[in-house]
């Protein structure tokens, strides 16, 4: 099939220049069809009533000057490739022309057969190809809108679930506080003389009641993890005294599952590092999980060790269970996942408990751990740093330069009491310094009377730290029955980008912290 000429619409007002392109297009291979119109207001109206492939024009016609030309052309056919067609060798011209929508520049005294097929083919091309980026372009525009649109709304509708889930939360915690405190009165003896198998159920309701309490838990910590408003405050404590705070609950649960548990902690354990609370849930998740798939009969072991070597603590929960295979483990800490396995439970739970546990494990800068063996047992361990400043940081920092979104700065900073401050005082500025704490920051207490912030922030956030101390003791002490707060000092220590040499900022932490027991500060 024979391609049809090439159909070019020539505005041109001189006879002679008229005659030299038309030479010329003679010469070309290509098939060339030329309509010729001496004024640009003729060319225009040819434009309007038919089609064309290209336009070529003079730039200097006797009804239009300049680049009047090709800004006319391109206001009535935005889609049209032009051609300009001059004696004006100018860079600044050509320049100027192409921006106004031209897609090339020629030379009258400069034409060649080929030059101007040339550039006719590469006219067209260029503008189909502008004509297609800017339809893209346009595309994209709308889709990036409706992404947008679509982004609010989930925003929207995200935001309304949270808000769902915390009211819901929270109206749960009311009438399960009033059920465990009577279930608890009435198995006391407080309302009459309680039997065994009065306990027995009475046991059961408490643990119950303490399942769906977790479960709150975890609806609310999802929906602060995902939101970014969980706080976090880490402080130095022991193990034992968080393990020796669930004790109780925990052998009431197994006793009342019939199952054996036992706690194998390593005596004199080191302080550790992290949010006390936080480990709780976390050891209370791992081990209601053990009792809900351990074998029959049931045995769970909590244990903890000493890691010397990596300056953690390992704690782990070991059961009898039926094991998990290799599919299951893979899965086993993802959020709403419930694996099936030939274990009835009478505790069903929403497939969060694991998943809280990984998280919140993450926050005290450890490491959660499953090893499994299918018809054996299954142990899930985590770590937890030692209260070790320099471990602390260091630990810290990985997990900072992993979530960094854009230019960060790490900055020590330094609370400080004066030397008169009685000891009721000092705790409850202990108290006030960590509730300043945001879920990024650390705080380490140096003695009863100075401590030390550790802030991941853009730099201009520091003085707004600063500034907020200083704004919440004022407010505190507006309310505070028992008279004012001591006054304290806060001063910047050392600051650098998050960018910099870990070492060199471990290094500053070393020469900064002095603790009360190792040195006492003048």
């Amino acid at each position: 099939m024979t391609k049809p000429a090439t159909r070019i619409l020539l505005i041109e007002d001189d006879g002679g220049d008229y005659d030299l392109f038309i030479r010329c297009l003679a010469k070309c291979r290509a098939q060339l069809a030329v309509s010729w119109h001496s004024t640009l207001m003729q060319g225009l109206e040819r434009l309007r009533e038919d089609r064309f492939d290209v336009v070529i024009t003079d730039l200097s016609l006797s009804d239009a000057s300049d680049m009047q030309a090709v800004r006319r052309i391109r206001e009535v056919d935005q889609k049209i490739p032009i051609i300009v067609l001059t004696t004006l060798d100018n860079p600044a011209a050509e320049i100027a022309a192409l921006e106004f929508g031209a897609q090339d520049y020629l030379i009258k005294e400069e034409l060649t057969p080929t030059a101007v097929q040339h550039a006719i083919e590469h006219a067209i091309c260029r503008q189909e190809l502008r004509v297609r980026i800017e339809q893209l372009l346009s595309d994209n525009h709308a889709q990036r809108e409706l992404l947008q649109r679509k982004n609010r709304r989930l925003k929207k509708v995200c935001k309304t679930a949270h808000r769902f889930v915390d009211n819901v939360s929270h109206e749960f915690r009311t009438p399960l506080t009033v059920i465990k405190d009577y279930v608890a009165l009435v198995r006391e003896g407080f309302a009459g003389e309680v039997n065994d198998e009065q306990g027995r159920m009475l046991n059961i309701a408490s643990v119950r009641a303490d399942d769906l309490n977790n479960m709150v838990d975890d609806m609310l910590d999802v929906s602060r993890l995902q939101s970014g408003l969980l706080v976090t405050r880490r402080e130095t404590c022991r193990l034992e005294d968080v393990v020796g705070e669930l004790q109780a609950s925990l052998k009431q649960k197994a006793e009342v599952k019939e199952i054996s548990f036992q706690t194998d902690i390593e005596e004199s354990l080191p302080d550790i590092y992290c949010d006390p609370e936080k480990l709780g849930r976390v050891l209370i998740n791992l081990t209601a999980n053990a009792m809900k798939f351990c074998g029959e009969p049931g045995r769970v072991r909590l244990w903890a060790r000493l890691n010397a070597a990596q300056h953690e603590i390992v704690v782990g929960v070991t059961d009898n269970g039926a094991g998990i295979d290799s599919v299951g483990l893979s899965q086993i800490f993802k959020r709403f996942k419930q694996l099936k396995t030939g274990v009835k439970s009478s505790t069903k739970g929403f497939g969060l408990g694991l998943s809280i546990a990984k998280e919140l494990v993450d926050l005290n800068f450890g490491s959660m751990h499953v090893e499994s063996e299918l018809g054996q047992s299954s142990t899930f361990s985590f770590t937890v740093p030692l209260a070790e400043p320099v471990e602390v940081m260091r630990r810290y920092l990985l997990r900072a330069e992993r979530s960094c979104n854009g230019p960060s700065f790490i900055s020590i900073v330094r609370a400080r009491l004066e030397p008169s401050v009685a000891e009721a005082d000092s705790k409850a500025m202990n108290a006030f310094f960590n509730n300043l704490l945001r879920h990024k920051d650390l705080l380490f207490r140096e003695s009863s009377r100075e401590w030390l912030y550790v802030l991941s922030t853009q730099q201009m956030e520091l003085g707004h730290f600063m500034a907020r101390a200083k704004s919440e003791w004022e407010k505190v002490n507006r309310n505070r029955p028992f008279g004012p707060l001591p006054r304290f000092e806060i001063d910047v220590e050392y600051t650098c980008p998050l960018a910099t040499n870990r070492d060199t900022i471990l290094e500053s932490v070393r020469s900064i912290y002095q603790p009360e027991h190792a040195h006492t500060r003048e």
